[in-house]
Order: structure tokens, then C-alpha cells, then sequence
């Protein structure tokens, strides 16, 4: 599998140590909470950027900005391995 930077490799879980009926336990309700709060924060920081009004683009810096902004945000929700 190939990696990209950042890009944290989680092994499969062993047979039989998943069980998707079984209670999730605190330590897997607190990641799904810090989960939550990230999504947030994306969906905060896409509002932003899709705020802007194009028209109020006047420079290449203005459109630069903007690109750079609405970029960071595609990357991180997208981003996918190079083909080889």
C-alpha cells in the first residue's frame, strides 16, 4: 500500500477482536467526540472560504488567497495516492 505524508497506516484488527454489536467504550466514544470537533472545524473553515464573493476578487493576490484556501481544504478531504 503506497503511504502519502501524514498519512497514518492503521492495521486490519485481528480475527475476532472486532465485534460490532458489542457497547463501545469510553476510549472509542472520546475519538469519535475528537472527530466530531475536526469535522467541525472543516465544515467552519469551508463556510469561510465559500463566503467569499467571488466579484470581490480583484487581484491576482485576491484569487491567489482564495485558491490557496479553497486548495488546503480539497487536499484535506480528498487527497489520494499517486497512480503509479
Amino acid at each position: 500500500m503506497a503511504t502519502r505524508p501524514n498519512a497514518i497506516n492503521v492495521p486490519a484488527p485481528e480475527p475476532g477482536s472486532y465485534n460490532k454489536d458489542r457497547p463501545a467504550g469510553k476510549l472509542l466514544q472520546a475519538q469519535a467526540l475528537h472527530l466530531r470537533e475536526a469535522l467541525i472545524k472543516h465544515l467552519e473553515d469551508l463556510a469561510a472560504v465559500l463566503s467569499i464573493d467571488l466579484r470581490s476578487l480583484k487581484t491576482e493576490g485576491d484569487v491567489s488567497s482564495y485558491v490557496h484556501r479553497a486548495t488546503v481544504i480539497l487536499h484535506l478531504r480528498g487527497a489520494k495516492p499517486p497512480r503509479k
